[in-house]
């Protein structure tokens, strides 16, 4: 089950990196001048995927980030947020998380303006759901239950005393009423 979830995690992330290739941006007439988040956008993302390519996950969100809020409002800060879930969902990412992917990802879904990404981006959450319930639902199934076993022999062996106490007493009670009706259906004098 785990070799499936990361084989459908790895794919996901392959096909979101073959779709990054294609840039939403136009390129520049000759002479015109491109917004600073259409010129630095190339670099950052380079520099994040090769961090994660590196297992430097924490690198690579820092890198997106600062990107992302340093050119808010812009559709090169949406790709960020959308490569930032991504990288989160990497089965590889132990500091990735699947309710920050959720956030992410609502986040990238809300913003306005276009969106060349949101049908990726509802794949990507759906499968980040998808596998917090897995998750979920494999940790209740190896829930495993520890009892404290010395206080439990104690109150097993207390209760133990307290029944041959009981059965101790009820057979005394028992054999004076044995002696009490004995004594009574004998023959009186």
């Amino acid at each position: 089950m785990r070799r499936g979830l990361r084989a459908a995690a790895i794919s996901l992330a392959t096909a979101g990196a073959a779709a990054g290739g294609a840039c939403v941006n136009p390129t520049p007439r000759i002479g015109e001048q491109r917004p600073a988040a259409q010129q630095h956008w190339p670099a950052a993302l380079s520099a994040a995927q090769r961090a994660a390519d590196e297992g430097r996950y924490v690198d690579a969100d820092r890198e997106l980030a600062l990107f992302s809020k340093l050119h808010a409002g812009t559709p090169e800060a949406q790709e960020s947020v959308f490569w930032r879930a991504l990288y989160k969902l990497d089965p590889r990412n132990g500091a990735g998380g699947t309710s920050d992917v959720v956030t992410l990802v609502d986040t990238l879904l809300l913003a306005r303006g276009a969106q060349p990404r949101r049908a990726e981006a509802v794949v990507v959450r759906r499968t980040a759901l998808l596998l917090d319930s897995l998750r979920h639902e494999a940790a209740e199934r190896d829930t495993v239950i520890v009892r404290d076993t010395a206080h439990s022999v104690a109150r097993e062996r207390e209760l133990e005393d307290q029944i041959k106490t009981l059965q101790d007493s009820l057979n005394a009670t028992l054999a004076e009423l044995e002696r009490i009706r004995k004594r009574l259906a004998a023959p009186r004098p």
